[in-house]
């Protein structure tokens, strides 16, 4: 019995560390030090991917539309996808910031803006 506990124990350890932790998430509070960078950044770009340590980076999107973010895993590649409605009506920039917790480090990221691929406009650390 004990032994069956033991190789039960050791099975659900192995599987809670296969899982993947690629997410990404909207921000409700900005940490200081991004605060900082993006606004010496400014809102000119529209879309920036700032890099914190090598699990997590945060995307920045400046746009006038509304928009949702989500990422998949393909291989060696994490593919970002936003997808924005435009709002004609609004004449403001908004500024939407996303959290990025990386499972591995990637070789390739892909981006996509309503299933179009774009290119980051800048891409920076802190």
């Amino acid at each position: 019995m004990r032994k069956l506990l033991i190789v039960f124990l050791c099975s659900i350890i192995a599987l809670s560390a296969c899982q993947s932790t690629l997410a990404i998430t909207e921000v409700k509070s900005v940490p200081r030090d991004l605060q900082k960078i993006l606004n010496v950044l400014g809102m000119e770009d529209y879309v920036q991917m700032i890099n914190n340590g090598e699990k997590r980076s945060f995307i920045v999107i400046n746009t006038k539309g509304t928009v949702t973010v989500s990422v998949k895993s393909k291989g060696d590649t994490m593919v970002i996808n936003i997808d924005e409605v435009e709002n004609q009506n609004n004449e403001v920039i908004t500024q939407h910031i996303f959290k990025l917790t990386k499972d591995v480090n990637y070789e390739y990221t892909d981006l996509y803006k309503n299933g179009e691929q774009i290119p980051f406009d800048t891409v920076g650390a802190f």
